[in-house]
């Protein structure tokens, strides 16, 4: 038999929650920091040092203003603003004032301000120009939410408390105001603004997050989803129930990306348009997930829109502390695909241009094949090369920048891929059962450095993989590998463990032969 073409291995990426031997090639049913490039197949980057905290971070916010550009971090005590060359210490009031224990900042960009609020005192605030953040303005002294966004000309709150008072089914909003400022009133019972409120049913438990979609905010609770409508006066909003049969594990894991929102649920990971919601998780990576994820509080999602992909970050059992997300299952909307990498324990993720004292993007210089950065974490335009993801990296007190280099931080960044019952039925018109003798393979990698291929066989779907062969590969100057085996199932293993090599995977050409059908 001649040489086998095999097409689009990985596409379809991770199929981890499927027995390897009801798997084609377009699956893998294990691999890790591996992701999609250009619709391949391949090593994940990796994340260098941006800035050292003076405090272990727990958030970072991006600031995107014309010609100022920045980071704002939130430490347990303190808020910090990185604006490309120093950091600032932009706590209300002094340095030396201290918020109360912020473990897990919310944030938001309203107009050209920043929000930031820790969910037990006044939501905080700041303009490009200031130098300090203070307390939102005519803020009522014993109000606080542990969720305030803007939608349209309103700040919402899903679910607050007022006093010793608690109201954890209700939706609150401000009086609507000029998107260059903030709001300057929340008096609900005022005749002579829009600021209100409206209870939601309590039967979907208490709220925990609210996420804007198209022209709606989507309001979700513990067990249900609700949508909130603009109508204007004099009721303001339209509340409905869009979903009653699950809700948000975690605030903050969802997230929005192309006229749609993904949520993970108590249960699934699940895709809406504010109507109709899908599974995108289930029989394929959604047993893995739930049963890896080892603390709630831990889960967040960040959407990445120059690489298509939503990051679901969470801890596992090896997370230093179980707060901070050291994983992320990784979903890539344009292949509709999973694949799994490992983070530095943050607390939070962001997406920011170019963080340059200097402002804007004009000083991105060079052309894209100039550029050092492999398959980067955006298109080939100098506008979206300045785009990045940032992370706060609670346990080493640092922000990282994501998606760049090959290493976590100079250290080694290991990835494979592994498939262990390749049966090749699907491609050779043959059924399982006849011994196959594999020559030769042709990989088709791209990329730069030696990896390791290694080549193992088995007999049934229950035995164990006899690992044959394991050839170092250099992707630039090798071009087949040599193996003779025999066997009704194939196993095929592609790894890396160095700071600098990075490859992707798109076909095999394998040299095979039919020995016996027994």
């Amino acid at each position: 038999m001649p040489f086998v073409p095999i097409r689009g291995v990985g596409s379809q990426g991770l199929v981890t929650d499927q027995d390897a031997y009801n798997l084609e090639l377009t699956q893998f049913p294990a691999g890790n920091n591996v992701s999609f490039h250009d619709g391949r197949l391949g090593k994940a980057l990796g994340y260098v040092e941006e800035i050292a905290v003076a405090a272990a971070p727990t958030h970072v916010q991006s600031w995107l203003y014309a010609g100022n550009n920045t980071l704002v971090v939130g430490t347990l005590n303190k808020i910090y603003r990185f604006d490309g060359s120093s950091v600032s210490n932009v706590t209300k009031t002094s340095d030396a004032t201290n918020y109360a224990n912020s473990t897990r900042w919310q944030s938001a960009q309203i107009g050209v301000a920043v929000l930031m609020n820790n969910g037990s005192q006044a939501p905080q605030y700041m303009y490009p120009s200031g130098t300090r953040f203070a307390d939102l303005p005519a803020w009522p002294s014993t109000l606080i939410s542990a969720c305030v966004k803007p939608y349209k000309s309103f700040l919402i709150m899903a679910g607050y408390e007022l006093g010793s008072s608690k109201y954890p089914y209700t939706v609150r909003w401000s009086d609507a105001y000029d998107p260059a400022s903030v709001p300057s009133d929340y008096d609900i019972s005022s005749t002579t603004n829009l600021a209100g409120e409206n209870i939601l049913s309590g039967n979907n438990g208490e709220l925990i997050d609210q996420l804007t979609l198209n022209n709606s905010q989507i309001i979700y609770a513990e067990r249900g989803v609700f949508a909130m409508d603009f109508v204007g006066a004099p009721f303001v909003f339209n509340f409905r129930e869009i979903f009653a049969d699950d809700g948000l594990m975690n605030r903050g894991a969802c997230a929005s990306f192309v006229n749609s929102h993904l949520v993970v649920g108590h249960h699934d990971i699940y895709v809406h348009d504010g109507q109709q919601k899908n599974s995108i998780a289930d029989k394929k990576v959604r047993k893995t997930f739930y049963n890896d994820v080892a603390d709630t509080r831990s889960v967040f999602c960040q959407t990445v829109n120059s690489r298509s992909e939503v990051w679901i970050c969470y801890a596992d059992a090896d997370a230093a502390d179980r707060q901070n997300a050291n994983r992320a299952l990784v979903y890539n909307w344009t292949q509709n695909a999973f694949t799994f990498i490992d983070l530095p324990d943050v607390r939070s993720l962001t997406v920011s241009a170019a963080i340059d004292p200097s402002g804007g993007w004009d000083d991105v210089s060079g052309s894209w094949a100039d550029s050092s950065n492999y398959w980067s974490n955006s298109s080939q335009t100098n506008e979206a090369n300045a785009l990045s993801v940032f992370a706060a990296g609670y346990v080493d007190s640092k922000v990282f920048k994501m998606n760049e280099s090959h290493s976590a931080n100079g250290a080694v960044l290991s990835s494979f891929l592994e498939t262990t019952k390749i049966d090749l039925d699907s491609v050779t018109g043959r059924p399982t059962n006849t011994i196959k003798q594999i020559n030769g393979i042709l990989p088709q990698i791209e990329g730069v450095g030696v990896i390791e291929i290694s080549i193992g066989i088995s007999q049934s779907p229950q035995d164990a993989i006899d690992w044959q062969t394991t050839v170092s590969y250099n992707v630039e100057t090798d071009h087949k590998i040599d193996v003779r085996s025999s066997g009704r199932y194939f196993a095929l293993r592609i790894a890396s463990a160095n700071t600098e090599d990075y490859w992707r995977i798109t076909g095999l050409d394998i040299d095979m032969s039919e020995v016996s059908a027994r």
